[in-house]
């Protein structure tokens, strides 16, 4: 296995290039689709006139297993941001307060 490439700037900055070809774009692929599906969640919100244009999705083992939107304006809740009802619909669904092994990518 290679190991990692440290290279110093002039500027004093370091950076640390992976030992693993392809994974940085691999990343960055996964966390673009996951992004773009809470942006379409954001639209849906805004669309139904729930909430501002915020969206969210929870993502387990590469899998979306909640999509929530800005549902502020529907309840009258000033706490119902995207992030915050995607959270709550974890619990409600899964029954699990513990989101180990779980990302939350937000718009």
């Amino acid at each position: 296995m290679e190991e990692a490439k440290v290279v110093e700037a002039k500027d004093g900055t370091i950076s640390v290039a992976s030992a693993f070809a392809g994974h940085q774009e691999a990343v960055q692929d996964r966390d673009h689709k996951f992004l773009t599906r809470a942006v379409e969640e954001a639209y849906k919100g805004v669309e139904c006139g729930h909430g501002g244009p915020f969206g969210a999705v929870v993502v387990r083992n590469d899998e979306i297993v909640v999509r929530c939107h800005n549902m502020v304006l529907e309840g009258t809740d000033p706490t119902a941001h995207a992030e915050v009802t995607a959270i709550r619909e974890v619990r409600y669904n899964f029954c699990d307060i513990y989101l180990c092994f779980c990302t939350l990518p937000i718009h």
